[in-house]
């Protein structure tokens, strides 16, 4: 799959130019038989005496000059000149020769966009002949690579017109190869241009004589120095091919395979089916090209303008933040500042003093916490030298935790030590954020000078009411070394949009602010049925008693199969599959980390991604805590994961911990990362299994990258700003 992959993406990107001009020129093209149909008149029914065709030549073409000539009823004769070089149609009456009319159908045109369709108006046959056996092997491998499905994407509409549109693509374009090839068409004899052109009458005369032509229906020049005449040798049907040196018998001119290529098959109709395939080919084309060129763009987290004087940051856990910080930049933008949006994960203290206002989103994480994506960011601020950088925070939370907004306070205090100033004073949101940032976007507004541009706040969370459909235990609850994990499937009787990645927040009791939970399943597989994989936590009460977790204590242990759940759904776009589904991926994880890597697989496994994917998953014991283990290694032997490393710390010989995996796979790694441009994605503890990936990383970029320590260290900021490297991490 991945030289597939490879083979349609590169040839295409290689032969761009080439594959261009071939589609449009054929394009162009198919307009000539549109043209001349609806300028003709019906064709004729019988073809015509030689000896009446020769007394009409005669008549009108005494210098020799015509190229073609074809018949249509009533008894009209319709010539094709070729005169001081320009091209021009004409109608004659056949008994008389008298001219009926010009036919304006742009055949100078036509020839001149056929010399380039053929020839690059350079006698360049062969670069043609192989840029067309290398596009049908393009046509031929895209099919191969994802099943249909429909989805409003570009890539789910690239992959739908592959698929609709193979077979009259691939009839376009294979019969180019065959006629390059000369398979399935007249063997034609050797033609010698030099001997000059071949007068029309006297060809038909010659085959008169040698071959026994009778009548005809039509006859044409071909390579200057031969002419092509299709009629009857008395009662048969004979074809012939006239040079000045022979006249040789030969099938039907110019063949069904040429006339299935040129859209001559059925007169306007087969070129309007010829013209429609060149259309499909073109879109074809423009949205694998822009999809391509979105793959270094969709997942980036620092967009905007190269020369913008405004910052707008963000600090996000579940993707709020991020997508209100987006909705601001392009707001501000609409309004005429010059803006970048950026992740504080991919940017440097430093930087900030390069803008003359900086604007910071911030949720907080876990019990008051930055974000982790942000922390870099924080402990970098330290020492930092800010005087002069301008600044203002708007700082998401939810009041019913005890450090409500923490998170965006701690990014503002630290921006204060580090000498930055305020240009707002620092806006706190409780819960939906929608009213307080329009609020905050018309006060920056005001703050910079412009007026924002009517945008739409981002879509929010959804309120959803679930049912438990299956509940099953994933662990072996006979093994103390493992920790209670169960599978949750539940079923909504309203279809959901969601991906893999996106969150479902569990309230544990009416008040209480909602838990978020990865979901492990795609609506686009199915849009009723979300898979949660839940941890049984412990915590202590406000007495110091041991106790359930609220919201994973009530989801594994309060609800039976057929309870209803009150929830709500919350896009993670930052942790979604790559938009992209050739990009490679990478997924690491640790216990119940591995939840939303199910639902990235399983949309691999229906079709919706080809790209390689590889899974290296750590837990304790491969008998006691293997999660999903059996539909992972199912995957694995189906093809569906291109790699599976599961390793496990509490067996012997378990290959140890999730980083130990990595080191031991360095090559491999770098290799995906470095050239294959995988996206890589990490779930799990952010003590844990956050810092080991970050230190084993940089281990493989010193190892393999010959990189020093802090430049491996800029090296991954740079992969974060850029959303090559994806963090979704607990405390």
């Amino acid at each position: 799959m991945k030289i597939l992959v490879l083979l349609h993406r590169w040839l295409t990107l290689l032969l761009l130019p080439l594959f261009g001009l071939i589609i449009i020129t054929g394009a162009i093209l198919s307009f000539a038989p549109i043209i001349k149909d609806l300028a003709s008149g019906p064709a004729a029914q019988e073809p015509v005496p030689v000896d009446r065709l020769l007394q009409v030549l005669a008549r009108v073409d005494p210098q020799a000059r015509s190229r073609a000539v074809e018949f249509e009823e009533p008894g009209i004769a319709v010539v094709e000149f070729s005169r001081q070089g320009q091209r021009e149609w004409q109608a004659f009456d056949l008994g008389s020769g008298q001219l009926l009319e010009q036919r304006a159908i742009g055949a100078d045109f036509f020839h001149t966009v056929q010399h380039l369709h053929k020839h690059l108006l350079l006698d360049l046959d062969i670069v043609v002949d192989i840029a067309t056996y290398l596009m049908v092997l393009v046509i031929i491998v895209g099919p191969l690579l994802a099943w249909p499905r429909l989805r409003h994407t570009l890539v789910g509409w690239h992959t739908l017109l592959g698929w609709a549109g193979f077979p009259l693509v691939l009839m376009v374009s294979a019969t180019g190869v065959m006629m390059a090839l000369s398979l399935g068409t007249p063997q034609f004899p050797e033609v010698d241009r030099d001997q000059g052109h071949m007068p029309m009458a006297q060809a038909i005369e010659r085959a008169v004589e040698e071959g026994g032509l009778t009548h005809v229906w039509d006859a044409r020049r071909m390579q200057t120095a031969a002419v092509a005449i299709n009629g009857r040798a008395g009662e048969a049907s004979a074809a012939f091919v006239v040079t000045r040196d022979d006249v040789t018998r030969v099938g039907s001119y110019p063949g069904l395979v040429a006339e299935l290529h040129e859209g001559t098959w059925a007169g306007g109709w087969s070129g309007a089916l010829n013209l429609l395939a060149s259309m499909l080919l073109m879109a074809l084309m423009v949205t694998g090209l822009v999809s391509w060129g979105r793959r270094g763009l969709q997942s980036r987290r620092r967009t905007g303008d190269a020369d913008a004087d405004i910052l707008v940051a963000w600090a996000s856990q579940t993707g709020t933040a991020a997508r209100l910080a987006q909705a601001t930049t392009e707001a501000l933008r609409q309004g005429g500042a010059r803006v970048m949006g950026a992740s504080l994960a991919g940017l440097s203290p430093s930087e900030l003093k390069a803008f003359r206002r900086v604007f910071l989103i911030a949720s907080t994480a876990g019990d008051g916490q930055v974000p982790e994506p942000a922390r870099g960011f924080l402990k970098a601020l330290e020492g930092a030298n800010l005087k002069g950088c301008r600044f203002a925070v708007l700082a998401l939370g939810d009041s019913s935790y005890t450090h409500f907004c923490a998170g965006g306070l701690v990014l503002h205090d630290a921006l204060k030590r580090a000498g930055a100033e305020e240009c707002l004073p620092l806006v706190k949101v409780d819960c939906d954020p929608t009213e307080p940032w329009a609020q905050w976007l018309r006060d920056v507004g005001q703050d910079v000078g412009v007026t924002p541009g009517a945008v739409e706040a981002p879509r929010g969370d959804q309120s959803v009411t679930l049912t438990l459909e299956r509940r099953t235990q994933l662990n072996d609850p006979a093994d103390p070394v493992t920790h209670e994990v169960w599978s949750l499937q539940w079923q909504s009787a309203e279809p959901l949009a969601f991906r893999p990645g996106d969150l479902l927040l569990v309230a544990p009791g009416a008040g209480e602010p909602g838990r978020p939970y990865s979901i492990g399943s795609s609506s686009e597989v199915d849009p009723h049925r979300l898979l949660l994989t839940v941890a049984l936590t412990r915590r202590q009460d406000a007495e110091g008693n041991s106790c359930w977790g609220k919201a994973s204590g009530l989801l594994c242990r309060g609800f039976k199969e057929g309870d209803t759940l009150e929830a709500t759904l919350r896009p993670h776009p930052d942790f979604n599959p790559p938009e992209d589904p050739s990009r490679p991926m990478i997924m690491i994880a640790a216990g119940c980390g591995v939840a939303p890597f199910v639902g990235f697989v399983e949309e691999q496994a229906h079709g919706l991604r080809m790209g390689p994917a590889w899974l290296i998953f750590g837990n304790r014991k491969r008998a006691g805590d293997y999660f999903h283990g059996e539909r992972l290694e199912h995957w694995r032997a189906d093809g569906v994961l291109t790699r599976l490393d599961a390793v496990f710390s509490r067996d012997p010989d378990g290959g140890g911990y999730v980083q130990d995996c990595m080191r031991a796979e360095a090559r491999s790694l770098w290799e995906w990362l470095q050239d294959k441009q995988a996206v890589l994605y990490v779930c799990g503890n952010a003590q844990t299994l956050g810092e080991g990936v970050r230190e084993a990383l940089c281990d493989i970029l010193s190892e393999q990258g010959g990189l020093g320590p802090d430049e491996a260290r800029v090296r991954l900021r740079q992969w974060e700003s850029e959303g090559r490297l994806r963090f979704d991490l607990i405390d």
